[in-house]
């Protein structure tokens, strides 16, 4: 169970550097397709964390068994 949560953490993480990377190293003016490319994968990369770790939390509710 903590291997998923690791996972989902990882890909939040992920996301979020992605995002930052993409913001500080690409020109708005000259890479705008590239920038919004990026920008979509990265939060489409969030949304997968998000959720998932959202949905494990959810599932993990009242199960005592290990």
């Amino acid at each position: 169970m903590t291997d998923y949560f690791s996972f989902f953490e990882s890909l939040i993480v992920i996301s979020i550097i992605a995002g930052a990377i993409t913001l500080a190293a690409t020109d708005p003016k000259k890479h705008r397709a590239i920038r919004i490319v990026l920008l979509i994968i990265a939060g489409i990369l969030l949304i997968i964390g998000l959720g998932g770790y959202f949905l494990m939390s959810i599932s993990n509710v009242g199960s005592y068994r290990y």
